[in-house]
């Protein structure tokens, strides 16, 4: 306004200047261009836009006669807000491009001259947009409405401009234009699926192959939907939750579950759809009505609470629930071959628990590493397996040691307190701590071993991987358990005899050599005796206290630990003992040179080994 005074006060002086010379002049009074009127009433976004697309305001100045319905610097930015657009740049982008701001603007344009003293109640004028536009005159009170409807109200009226009027407006008038359709990651955030957005970015390079699919379909959960797959699976975050599925991989797989690479609009969906998705396993969708749902691989229904939300190359439906494909999370078995955990998998295998555990509804499995394997076997002094197994006692005890590794439970390293008990499948109860510093596992002992690798998922439970072999509580039996459970009841009752059980018991490191009953019995026949008690009556207690003694060797050795070919051994008689090994054949040659075989080696006793012979051993009598 004070742009459009200065030129009426300039006209009038040019005018009293004029008549001073003639009084006859009558020269034209200048008006104020459209950019000019508009800067001079602070207009200054509506002169940007017409600015930026080139030749327009050139093309509005060259029109004969003009309306313009000029939106404030306000209602640019309230329709920066509509738009969700920062900046004019934005809005332009949002529109479409400049295109669209173009038709935009010419829709603000009326090739007439139209004061408001000559609108009636209600008009209906076309555009440099050649869309129509309606003004309505309510007592002096001007309204202007817009394509979509809305209505924007008249603030200033009647600034004439040279070439027509400008009517200042609190509103950008929309017209009918195609307005660009936003991307997935638009639409999700418009949506507010802040969780889903979080987890497609997680996996490298899935927002770019969604983004830039030719057509998809997705089957968007909503945040409250990921809130109940987190309490599902006992997480606490998207990483808690990524650990229990198996990896980022497997994230991967269960958020392409919910991607069909097709565009399926409600109104296109029969009654029932089967669509394969981008993981490649397929989802049922169903529509009875209204209602969409959606059916994932286990069985499980969500259903649609915001349908066809149009994206750039396809369609969004947001949905009450997550989906879940079939994670084809490996075994216990196939976890442990991955791992390369061989020397437990053989272990397994030796103590046949295999089906135990593939069976278990649900596990946690602290798994030793061949290391961890080889360090248990220098500690027993065994060099493989077999040895190991013959010194802890046999098959039963590795079976109480291995499943001593396992809880009936799942807790990954997420699920851990600071200090934890657990019941382990050997009724022994293990403790396992975490800290700052990782996770660590106390065996019944005091052992420690360090969790190296955690939180492997598998099908039906977790394992971690450990630097050391657990030990519970196992038993051996005596000398004694071990003679009556391989019924040598003749030697036992010769040891008793000869007082020698107390010895036998208390000796810290014994291999004995034992004669089986029909042993003793060929040994009574040569001497044509029918008794033991023959036998010790014509021998005589201390006779018979040495030939016992001479089964006995005061030292722990396991066949596997004899050298190779004939060897001399001290025994309890006194005297040294023949004794030869062949390959995996044992056999003991007494004073008399009788040779007899072990028939059955490497009975573990709680302090030592027992070897059964097929005859009894004579020292020099």
């Amino acid at each position: 306004m004070t742009k459009l005074f200065k030129f009426l006060f300039l006209g009038a002086l040019f005018a009293t200047v004029l008549s001073c010379v003639s009084d006859d002049y009558q020269g034209p009074i200048p008006y104020p261009t459209l950019i000019e009127a508009s800067q001079d009433a602070g207009l200054t976004t509506l002169v940007t836009s017409i600015r930026a697309i080139p030749g327009l305001e050139a093309a509005l100045q060259d029109q004969n006669a003009i309306t313009v319905f000029a939106p404030t610097n306000e209602a640019f930015a309230n329709a920066l807000v509509q738009f969700g657009a920062t900046d004019l740049n934005d809005l332009v982008a949002k529109l479409g491009g400049a295109m669209n701001l173009q038709t935009v603007l010419g829709f603000h344009v009326v090739p007439a001259a139209a004061f408001s003293d000559q609108l009636r109640e209600t008009n209906t004028f076309t555009t440099l947009a050649n869309q129509q536009l309606t003004v309505n005159n309510n007592g002096g009170a001007i309204t202007v409405i817009d394509a979509a409807g809305n209505t924007a109200r008249v603030t200033q009226g009647d600034i004439e401009i040279e070439n027509g009027v400008v009517h200042v407006i609190d509103r950008v008038l929309i017209p009918s234009i195609e307005l660009p359709k936003p991307n997935l990651v638009e639409a999700a955030t418009d949506a507010g699926l802040t969780t889903l957005l979080a987890a497609v970015t997680a996996v490298p390079g899935l927002p770019d192959a969604l983004l830039s699919a030719g057509a998809i379909t997705v089957f968007a959960p909503t945040n409250e939907a990921f809130a109940a797959a987190l309490d599902v699976f006992n997480a606490v975050d998207l990483n808690e939750l990524v650990i229990k599925i198996g990896g980022a991989a497997n994230l991967e797989k269960v958020l392409g579950f919910h991607v069909v690479p097709a565009v399926a609009f409600s109104g296109d969906l029969a009654a029932t759809n089967s669509f394969t998705t981008l993981s490649g396993q397929n989802i049922t969708v169903t529509k009875s009505g209204s209602t969409v749902t959606v059916t994932d691989a286990l069985g499980r229904t969500a259903q649609v609470v915001a349908a066809d939300v149009e994206i750039s190359n396809g369609v969004v439906h947001v949905i009450n629930g997550m989906m879940l494909p079939d994670l084809m999370l490996p075994t216990v078995v196939e976890a442990a071959n991955a791992a390369g955990l061989t020397t437990l998998l053989a272990a397994v295998t030796a103590a046949d628990l295999g089906g135990a555990l593939l069976n278990a509804d649900a596990i946690t499995v602290f798994a030793p590493t061949n290391d961890a394997f080889n360090a248990a076997l220098t500690a027993f002094g065994a060099t493989n397996l077999n040895q190991l197994v013959a010194k802890i006692g046999g098959i039963e005890n590795l079976q109480t040691i291995l499943g001593f590794h396992v809880v009936p439970a799942v807790a990954f390293s997420t699920d851990l307190a600071a200090t934890n008990t657990f019941t382990t499948l050997a009724g022994q109860n293990l403790t396992v701590t975490k800290s700052s510093s990782g996770v660590t596992v106390t065996d019944a002992l005091g052992n420690t071993a360090n969790v190296v690798a955690a939180d492997v998922a598998i099908e039906n439970g977790v394992v971690h991987v450990i630097d050391g072999v657990l030990l519970p509580e196992y038993s051996l039996p005596n000398v004694v358990e071990a003679a009556t459970a391989a019924n040598l009841t003749v030697l036992l009752d010769a040891v008793t005899a000869a007082g020698l059980g107390g010895t036998l018991l208390d000796a810290d490191a014994i291999t004995v050599f034992a004669p089986t009953n029909q042993a003793f019995l060929n040994l009574l026949s040569s001497l044509n005796l029918n008794s033991l008690q023959a036998l010790i009556d014509a021998l005589g207690v201390d006779a018979v206290t040495k030939v016992l003694g001479f089964h006995v060797v005061p030292a722990t050795a396991f066949s596997f630990d004899l050298a190779e070919g004939d060897q001399m051994v001290p025994t309890l008689a006194g005297e040294m003992l023949l004794v030869n090994r062949t390959g995996n054949t044992v056999k003991v040659t007494d004073k008399a040179g009788n040779v007899y075989s072990v028939i059955a080696a490497d009975v573990a006793i709680e302090n030592g080994v027992v070897h059964v012979i097929d005859g009894v051993l004579l020292p020099t009598l």
